[in-house]
């Protein structure tokens, strides 16, 4: 994907894993379908096809740069977006690009287009219109990022979404609420952790679950950057040589550096925390993709990069470790390294062997995911217990302020609105230590995980795995001096589930807790000061204890 739409061809004349290039449609009928679902399976009849799915994604610099997204049931001339203030009104016009792709199983074909929006005034509210040649604009607002320094900012989180309409396979409606809920918290962003529509789910109908799932998230999206990772469930069947093919038609995100890998992982930063998004299907071992047809096997896609995102990761977290307008990092992926599910994927070894090294070197300080419909927290970690399972070791007990440079927090975050309610927590040992499930090798699709550990890992669980709604709200608090305390207040919400009587439940509080650090613009001659204040707030921290 190109830094702009100039040096971006609608059409490439190389193949990628970008864009599957168009051909013809052949449209079967579904009329047996809610009306909503049909953009993509018919053409317009009463004159040009208006802009659907309307959403925000940030550019590489989020205080200058959004890039508007949309799709349309056919081709269309001209597409641009105007952008202005409230006060001063939509001036500037900036042209769009499109792309399409075939859907591989059923040849109904998908229109996007892509506007970058650059030169943008930091932490400004800005009005646009989404409009082509023949139809009536849609009008939005948004605001952007804070300048890169230390500024207060809240975003939100949770994966495993769904369409938000239960015509669909693992979508329930509480999907749609999910996404008003995130409005309620009124964040600057949300960070969406895999498993977006569950189209391959529902093979014969992937395109029109997305176009229900991308409709939805506009409720929320046309404001605000939903920023996504790929999920196992991204992974469909006719969807390019990665299955990626709808989810990168679909949305622009900031560059990577790659030609073939654009969008697969990407970071951005805001403020002075560094958001890391990464592709858990090349880290995981784990086989749950879709079954391609034409084989009968599940399209696995581990490794394909051959160690490019993994280098690409080490190198932008060394920068940031290095330099001094980066306090916090929060990587986001829709795998995970521990889980203490019953129903689970299992803790994965590729994600342990690959990823957790990784993240103690540079002193991450958060990873958020989903795949298990449910919550869970773990205590701080850095290092390995004894053992073969590289078992995450303890950092720290604290279940309420937590020092991150001490060690990495993990949150599952995988009730957005899923239908799938299928998890249940392994029972604990006759010591009272939760039991957690692990996954060492490839396996058989979709085989049990292969061996079992004590989950001392394991800090805070949901137990409602009947109804596992919720979200998780990030409030950063850049802190006051140079060298200070920073900090992020976490509190986790949980939504009984959404129904026709009560479409959108108020979320309850169930878990909050603070993670704290130094920032690093106190590094340098006189650290050691900073440095013995640090110690001695560990130090009456374990004496309180």
């Amino acid at each position: 994907m190109a830094a702009h739409p100039s040096t971006h061809p609608s059409h490439p004349s190389h193949p990628s894993r970008r864009t599957v290039l168009r051909t013809a449609t052949a449209v079967g009928t579904l009329a047996a379908l809610p009306a909503s679902t049909l953009l993509w399976t018919q053409p317009a009849v009463a004159g040009t096809p208006g802009p659907e799915q309307v959403h925000l994604q940030w550019g590489n610099e989020p205080s200058r740069e959004m890039t508007v997204s949309w799709a349309t049931a056919a081709s269309v001339s001209r597409p641009r977006v105007r952008i202005g203030t409230p006060r001063e009104g939509a001036g500037r016009t900036v042209g769009a690009r499109s792309r399409s792709y075939v859907d591989g199983l059923n040849k109904v074909e998908t229109f996007t287009h892509h506007a970058r929006l650059n030169g943008l005034r930091p932490d400004t509210t800005y009005v646009y219109e989404v409009l082509h040649d023949g139809a009536q604009p849609v009008r939005g607002t948004f605001r952007t990022a804070p300048a890169r320094g230390r500024a207060a900012f809240r975003f939100t989180s949770f994966g495993d979404l769904g369409t938000g309409d239960n015509v669909f396979k693992k979508s329930s409606i509480h999907g749609a609420a999910a996404v008003r809920q995130v409005e309620q918290f009124n964040p600057l962003f949300h960070l969406l952790n895999g498993d977006l529509a569950y189209a391959n789910n529902n093979p014969q109908l992937q395109p029109q679950a997305w176009n229900a799932f991308m409709n939805n998230l506009s409720k929320s999206a046309a404001s605000r950057p939903w920023m996504p990772t790929p999920g196992n469930h991204e992974v469909e069947a006719g969807g390019g040589d990665l299955g990626y093919a709808s989810y990168l038609t679909r949305f622009e995100l900031p560059d990577n550096g790659t030609r073939d890998h654009c969008g697969n992982w990407y970071g951005f930063q805001v403020g002075s925390v560094l958001f890391v998004s990464l592709d858990g299907n090349e880290i995981a071992v784990e086989d749950d993709a879709s079954i391609d047809p034409a084989t009968g096997h599940s399209i696995y896609i581990s490794d394909y990069s051959e160690g490019a995102q993994l280098r690409w990761l080490e190198r932008l977290l060394s920068r940031a470790r290095g330099g001094s307008s980066v306090d916090w990092i929060v990587v986001y992926l829709h795998q995970f390294a521990m889980s203490s599910s019953a129903a689970s994927h299992g803790g994965d070894m590729g994600i342990r062997e690959k990823l957790l090294p990784l993240l103690d070197r540079y002193s991450v300080d958060l990873v958020l995911a989903g795949h298990d419909h449910d919550y869970e927290r773990t205590h701080p970690v850095r290092g390995t217990e004894p053992g073969g399972l590289l078992t995450p070791a303890v950092a720290d007990d604290d279940l309420r302020e937590i020092d991150t440079s001490e060690g990495t927090v993990h949150l599952i975050l995988g009730g957005g609105g899923t239908a799938g309610h299928d998890d249940v927590y392994l029972p604990a040992d006759p010591d009272g230590v939760r039991q957690a499930s692990v996954r060492t090798q490839r396996l058989t699709f979709k085989a049990d995980p292969d061996a079992k550990e004590k989950a001392h890992w394991s800090a805070v669980i949901d137990p409602d795995t009947k109804f596992p709604y919720g979200v998780a709200v990030f409030d950063v608090d850049p802190g006051l001096v140079p060298g200070g305390r920073t900090s992020i207040t976490v509190s986790y919400y949980h939504s009984v589930p959404a129904t026709a009587a009560n479409p959108l439940p108020t979320p309850v509080l169930y878990d909050r807790f603070t993670l704290y650090r130094d920032r690093s613009d106190g590094w340098g001659d006189d650290d050691q000061g900073e440095d013995a204040n640090s110690d001695s707030r560990r130090g009456a921290k374990a004496a309180a204890r």
